[in-house]
């Protein structure tokens, strides 16, 4: 075990928790999600009857009901609202973790799916900063509770199935089942890993159909191999065939036809945004694969040049299949830059272990510096700017929960939270949340966070004053 490398991991961790923490739960969906899934449109107000999560039977009959008329992301959807009813708190502290998880599964897939504690802490530090600096809509995936249980936990799901295929790829001759118990495992993991994102599992299964066709080509393919393909394509199915999709589509839309020549100039307003954000890492993957191309002839090197091809393959089209989904936030974009990210790491280990030039120490170096400087400046403002809006929200939270019973039947009209001027929000490297209620109080947001804290109902003061 490497000291040096968990001391790492521990700062890491350290680093999301305090955000974390000063992460307020967002108005709408975290509000929402805290209530039994009343079987109608997220965007419609909560009736007067609306209960909250108590109990396992009501996560259950919450999760069938939103499976039926709402979304097929049972996994996800579940774990958010097993947060909500455990606490802001009790999310905190787990999903800090599961940031940290993150850098380390990268870490394991990046070095031939060895799961090892024996990290470097330069890599450890180099993933986190390539995440923090390159993924569209950082916070909304690493901080925003129901955002996180959507992107981040599930792509850790994923990772962590991965991890034995990568493994397999590189040491063919490694019997991992042991125990018949291990098909049984990865079918089950399948099942979870396949029943999350709709646009991450289809290449999934590209990759696995690459890692098991590369086994059976040697005579090395395993049980546990097809069982975990199997598992993936029964929960896909599950995630997929969800009679809430058909609903959802229709609500989110609201009539709009989310293939017209509009909806698809938005969609690639986004796409474009999502590769800027990547575009060194592209950069670097690219210029490197072209300088291997026809040079390669040890057998370690070009294999993980393959899988690299094939990392960047699926990351390019987990982006480019967001043109044909209903909507495509920049958050969306996340899947496909974590495989960008263990591409580009891949290429640097090749660097590093076998002489290999892809990058310049001068231009190493001065990476390296600007890179320093742009996190340096980039986590202060963010930390800045999660702070006021903590204190904000604190102060909002507390005016609610003091009201007096008889003011409890009112509707209570608040100022508009301050927002992150232009300026803070560039200097963060766009990493600020912003949270707002609306001027009517029948929002679907405000009659959520009323409910949640048993007041009639609250609303923002026009921000324009006549």
């Amino acid at each position: 075990m490497n000291n040096k490398g968990i001391v790492f991991l521990i700062l890491i961790y350290l680093f999301l928790y305090i955000l974390n923490y000063l992460t307020p739960m967002s108005f709408g969906d975290d509000y929402v999600y805290s209530f039994i899934w009343q079987g109608h449109s997220l965007y419609l107000p909560l009736t007067d009857d609306a209960l909250r999560i108590s109990s396992w039977h009501d996560l259950l009959i919450s999760q069938l009901s939103h499976y039926l008329t709402w979304s097929g992301r049972t996994v996800n959807h579940t774990l958010a609202q097993l947060f909500l009813w455990a606490g802001k708190d009790v999310f905190n502290f787990f999903n800090a973790f599961a940031g940290t998880l993150l850098v380390a599964e990268i870490y394991w897939c990046i070095n031939k799916g060895e799961v090892t504690f024996n990290f470097k802490g330069s890599v450890l530090c180099w993933i986190f900063f390539v995440i923090w600096s390159f993924t569209p809509g950082f916070s909304p995936v690493f901080f925003w509770l129901d955002g996180a249980c959507n992107y981040l936990w599930t792509t850790i799901i994923l990772l962590a199935f991965l991890i034995p295929y990568i493994h397999k790829y590189y040491y063919l001759s490694e019997k991992l089942e042991r125990q018949t118990s291990f098909s049984t495992v990865m079918f089950l993991s399948g099942l979870f890993a396949g029943w999350t994102n709709e646009n991450s599992i289809c290449w999934i299964i590209l990759i696995l159909t690459f890692f098991l066709i590369a086994s059976k080509k040697h005579g090395e393919a395993e049980c546990w191999m097809y069982a975990g393909i199997a598992g993936l394509i029964v929960g896909y199915s599950l995630l997929m065939l969800a009679p809430g999709n058909t609903v959802r589509l229709y609500a989110e839309q609201n009539g709009f036809d989310w293939l017209s020549i509009q909806a698809i100039k938005e969609k690639m307003k986004t796409l474009l945004m999502v590769f800027l954000l990547q575009l060194l890492l592209w950069y670097f993957c690219l210029r490197s694969l072209f300088s291997l191309n026809g040079l390669v002839k040890n057998n370690d090197i070009k294999k993980c040049v393959l899988l690299t091809k094939i990392h960047c393959l699926v990351a390019f089209g987990m982006s480019v299949v967001m043109l044909f989904s209903p909507g495509f936030p920049p958050r969306s974009g996340f899947p496909g830059t974590i495989q960008l990210v263990i591409a580009a790491g891949i290429l640097l280990r090749l660097q590093k272990d076998h002489g290999i030039i892809l990058m310049q120490i001068s231009a190493k170096k001065f990476l390296t510096c600007i890179g320093i400087i742009y996190f340096m400046m980039t986590s202060v403002m963010t930390f800045q700017g999660f702070y006021k809006t903590h204190l904000q929200m604190n102060e909002l939270i507390s005016l609610v929960q003091n009201m007096p019973d008889e003011e409890k039947n009112e509707i209570l009209v608040i100022q508009p939270l301050t927002k992150a001027s232009q300026k803070e929000t560039y200097m963060s490297g766009f990493h600020l949340l912003s949270y707002e209620l609306s001027e009517d109080e029948n929002d679907w947001k405000n009659v959520s966070f009323a409910r949640y804290y048993d007041v009639k109902g609250i609303r923002c003061e026009n921000k324009v004053k006549k």
